[in-house]
């Protein structure tokens, strides 16, 4: 591999990473989503099939599965509980809605 090669596929890995990261702190129920998670979930969506999807057409097979990967990896280790707690306390914009946030009580 060329340093081009190998810079690319880290840097693809470490967005993946990041990508499925943040979707796994995300609330996983709509009801609990604010409406700035809201927003930003379809531009994360367009972000991370479109970096597949580009990847796959130039031909860079090899690094569209690590993206993938990192994707499936950061998901998963954004789901452990203990460290979902101490995610959502650094980053306070992706806690779910509150009941004083404007939740619909049923």
């Amino acid at each position: 591999m060329q340093l081009a090669d190998t810079l690319l596929t880290i840097v693809c890995a470490l967005i993946g990473l990041a990508w499925g990261l943040i979707y796994g702190l995300l609330p996983k129920k709509n009801d609990r989503l604010t409406d700035r998670q809201q927003r930003w979930i379809p531009v994360l969506s367009l972000i991370g099939t479109g970096l597949v999807v580009i990847l796959i057409l130039l031909g860079r097979d090899l690094v569209s599965w690590i993206t993938i990967g990192a994707m499936v990896l950061g998901l998963v280790i954004g789901i452990i509980p203990p460290l979902n707690r101490v995610a959502l306390k650094i980053w306070p914009w992706l806690r779910p809605r509150t009941d004083d946030q404007g939740l619909k009580r049923r």
